[in-house]
């Protein structure tokens, strides 16, 4: 067996850059092979084999071109392609050539052994794919005809179901994914099983995790048994935890050939697989191989005697990345996502992770591009909280922040916590220049709340606000081309933080007074006109957009010809709206949307992601919102408004009339006036420092664009779209560095953030890649009722609109919107929706307040809600417990 045989290559000659020849459990157990470790010995068909098997099939073509066109969303069709094609290929002759060469290979093998025979695709064991359990492997092959027969039959099994759908959802070309078969010297097992290098269910980087069952893998990987469990910290060599299984079964090999199930008895099946140095011997060798590969690994292994065999390794492609979250100290950090305190939770491009963190005005120690305390990995962003979780004095606080970001943070906080390794002094020094600026903070922020004139500080703000943006503009504008324009964003990034501070004590003091007012509240008044006490407050700018929305969906409900136009929407909002002026009422129509643009046009879903669409650039979403408002005869938001505003008012004349009750109620009612007066004038102004970043956003964005096109002119990118790709440290650079191949550099990338996007960030990870596991519970919940944080009271029934994609899909009136969250881009559908219901979140976060602010009833931070719920449900969202329950019977013929 010689690279001289394109057909056989045995695994002593492999290596990890025969992937396209071996698949990737050949190339891996190549590569372990030549650096020592303990595989059994074998060749592998490769996949110049296979090709030559599948050209014997009657019309190849035809076959692929069934795969390529079977819709994966119809599982009858699936089945019924992926049948076709595996009879057609099990019903074909082994070309004369391939069955020569593997009969040569097993031969030089030993024709009395047994082998076994595992599947190896080239796109399989992947760093960024699982392709793992997807084609079929063979144990105990004895014989030349039954090794011949079990080669075909992997080779089919590139085509069951699973795999053909897989491939599809995850774009891979049928065609261009092929198979070797992996061909070993069979270990007869004792005891075997698998081990993963990091924890798979916490994420932790140094446990491993061991599970292990008698005879062969097979009961085990198949879920024929329950194995015993085995944790081990690989640094300390210590067995954290060890919990023995009900192994009801084993499998082992039979006498001619193949394997059979065997039960065990009551003592057997209750027995420890593994005594603590076999646990400490597998846990070392895993950590070996996964030093080799410098990345966790998932291990299959077997022990025969005193002897541990290694069948294969492959990446660990569940766990969420630490690239960028190492500890600096040596101690243990702990992160907070900002996608969830943001309420956005996807995968950004470079460019907009490196925009937040130039922005921020502090952790850049380092260099303006670097930021030591946010962070990022796997397309997201992480604050580093580790140093206020040490604080003895800002360590409450830090913990109340999170419990209103996500009720569920606190108690994942709190168990990274107690690792011994997050213990150290906190370390935090503040410059007495810096200390005197903050103590100003909440001086305004106090003063406020109980005695500054207010008056007039949100016309103010708003003004500040669009004259700054307006100096940028100026500022970009005037910058000369290329570098030049690069260096005036550098340079005014880092302003937009710090020029918060004009409004932000004030906003502060609004949503105190709010609270404080609530509290008093509480014990006076009735829940329903304590939560009416917060409704429509004044200056909050994402209630003024909806307004503005509804004021459009009016204007065009007024006019017949528009009315019938809104139900030709499709997917050009500018053809649309090109098409609607020329109606009746058109160009009226037209005047008010150019002004709502004007004002509102870079918002968009998921809009701290600088690369995403704004309004502006696809109108879409914001009509489809429109159309469907039109179409049916609701209650205005400006008359739903005035409603909120005079149950505001009454509800604070009965506070005020309860608690002006003795002796101290003369005082208690000036306080309490003071509270509504603070909240009233200031407490709108929550959203005004995302909607000045979104809009800051907005004009750097124009100027990359610009900056995009200069450089596909220059022949440095091929797309306008690579630009979101880079970061500022190579922009600022781009100019000088023809070293640099950007075209790909950005390709990959693309790529890359594809991955991230299929990875679910945690709200709290550490620097050793735990991510706390904590879930909410409530004891009286009804059975499979799904459990969350109530964040906005009240009790609806309605049908679910699960939106992934805001930018393509609207509500009706009246549906509960489910979603994995919502950003002020998403707003518009808010319009429409009767309950919420969102996988992140908590009482502060976007969603929240707009619930509340819309008077629906909301739940938060509802694990796994889009997965588990689907659109037209009947589900009833009680907003007062947290619980959202699918009422049986109920379904929709949506």
């Amino acid at each position: 067996m010689s690279r001289d045989d394109p057909m056989i290559l045995a695994l002593t000659e492999a290596r990890a850059t025969d992937l396209a020849l071996v698949g990737g459990k050949g190339a891996s157990l190549g590569e372990l092979t030549h650096a020592g470790f303990p595989v059994p010995a074998g060749f592998c068909v490769t996949t110049a084999a296979f090709r030559r098997f599948v050209e014997a099939a009657p019309d190849p073509d035809r076959l692929y071109e069934a795969l390529a066109s079977v819709d994966i969303g119809d599982v009858s069709a699936v089945r019924e392609v992926g049948e076709s094609v595996r009879a057609t290929l099990l019903a074909v002759d082994i070309p004369p050539d391939v069955s020569a060469a593997v009969r040569r290979a097993w031969e030089t093998m030993g024709s009395r052994s047994a082998y076994a025979l595992r599947s190896s695709a080239t796109a399989e064991d992947l760093p960024d794919a699982s392709f793992a359990g997807q084609q079929d492997s063979f144990l105990n092959v004895q014989g030349e005809q039954k090794l011949l027969a079990a080669i075909r039959r992997c080779w089919a099994s590139l085509f069951t179901d699973r795999a053909i759908a897989y491939r599809a959802r995850n774009g891979f070309d049928h065609r261009l994914v092929q198979l070797a078969v992996v061909v070993q010297q069979m270990v007869m097992a004792d005891t075997s099983g698998v081990v993963f290098t990091a924890d798979p269910l916490t994420g932790h980087r140094h446990t491993v995790a061991i599970d292990a069952g008698f005879g062969l893998g097979e009961a085990l990987v198949g879920g024929a048994v329950s194995p015993d469990a085995y944790r081990v910290d690989k640094r300390r060599r210590v067995i954290l935890d060890r919990q023995t299984g009900d192994k009801a079964v084993t499998i082992v090999p039979d006498a001619g050939g193949g394997t059979r199930q065997v039960p065990l008895n009551a003592s057997r099946r209750r027995a420890s697989v593994l005594h603590d140095a076999q646990v400490l011997e597998v846990a070392d060798l895993a950590s070996e191989i996964e030093a080799y590969y410098g990345r966790p690994q998932d291990i299959e292994w077997a022990i025969t005697g005193t002897r541990v065999h290694v069948l294969q390794s492959r990446p660990i492609t569940s766990l969420y990345p630490l690239d960028g979250l190492g500890s600096q100290d040596g101690t243990l950090h702990i992160f907070l996502s900002l996608g969830h305190q943001q309420s956005m939770t996807r995968a950004m491009t470079p460019v907009s992770l490196s925009t937040i963190r130039t922005m921020m005005p502090i952790g850049h120690d380092e260099g303006p591009f670097e930021n030591s305390y946010v962070r990022a990995s796997g397309g997201r962003l992480f604050a580093d909280i580790t140093t206020p979780l040490r604080h003895p004095v800002l360590r409450r606080p830090i913990l109340g922040l999170l419990a209103q970001l996500d009720a569920l943070a606190p108690e994942a906080a709190h168990q990274a916590m107690q690792r011994p390794e997050f213990q150290g002094h906190h370390g935090l020094r503040i410059p007495l220049s810096t200390l005197k600026r903050a103590i100003d903070l909440p001086r305004r922020v106090i003063g406020g709340i109980l005695w500054r004139d207010l008056s007039g500080v949100v016309a103010h703000t708003d003004q500040r606000m669009d004259s700054f943006v307006e100096r940028l503009s100026r500022r970009y504008d005037r910058a000369s081309k290329g570098a030049g324009q690069i260096t005036a964003v550098l340079d005014t990034l880092p302003t937009v933080f710090p020029f918060f501070l004009h409004w932000v004590p004030e906003a502060v003091a609004g949503i105190a007074a709010a609270r404080i007012l609530t509290r008093f509240a509480s014990g006076l008044l009735e829940p329903n006109e304590v939560a009416a006490l917060t409704l429509a407050i004044p200056g909050n700018v994402v209630n003024e957009m909806n307004v503005a929305i509804d004021d459009l969906a009016e204007l065009a409900q007024g006019t017949p010809e528009l009315v019938a136009w809104c139900g030709h929407l499709g997917e050009d909002g500018r053809a649309w709206l090109a098409q609607a002026e020329q109606l009746t009422g058109g160009s009226e129509f037209i005047e008010a949307w150019n002004r709502f643009i004007a004002r509102y046009g870079m918002r968009g879903p998921a809009e701290i992601d600088i690369a995403g669409p704004r309004w502006h650039e696809d109108p879409v979403p914001v009509l489809r919102v429109i159309a469907a408002r039109a179409h049916h005869q609701v209650v205005s938001q400006r008359t739903r408004r005035q409603t909120y505003v005079d149950q505001r008012a009454t509800a604070m004349k009965n506070l005020v009339a309860r608690g002006g009750n003795g002796i101290f109620g003369p005082l208690r009612v000036r306080l309490l006036k003071r509270l509504y007066y603070t909240m009233t004038e200031v407490g709108g102004m929550r959203e005004h420092h995302k909607f000045l970043a979104v809009r800051v956003l907005g004009e750097v964005k124009e100027v990359l664009k610009d900056v995009a096109g200069q450089l596909m002119a220059a022949d440095m990118i091929n797309d306008a779209d690579d630009i979101w790709y880079l970061t500022w440290a190579e922009l600022a650079t781009v100019w000088e560095r023809s070293d640099v191949d950007w075209a790909a550099l950005t390709e990959n990338r693309r790529s890359q953030l594809e991955q991230f996007r299929n990875l679910t960030p945690p709200l709290i990870i550490t620097s050793d890649g735990e991510a706390p596991v904590v879930n909410h519970r409530l004891a009286d919940a009804p059975a499979g009722a799904l459990v969350g944080n109530p964040v906005s009271a009240g009790v609806v029934e309605g049908r679910t609109r699960v939106v992934r994609d805001p930018q393509r899909e609207s509500l009706v009136p009246g549906e509960v919107l489910v979603a994995e969250f919502t950003d002020p881009g998403w707003t518009p559908l808010f319009i429409n929706a009767g309950a919420l219901v969102l996988e992140v979140g908590g009482a502060l976060t976007h969603g929240a307040v707009v619930a509340r602010e819309y008077g629906i009833p909301a739940v938060v931070g509802v694990r796994g809600a889009t997965a588990t719920l689907h659109t037209g449900q009947r589900v009833r969202v009680d907003g007062n417990r947290g619980v959202v329950e699918v009422l049986v019977g109920a379904e929709s013929p949506r």
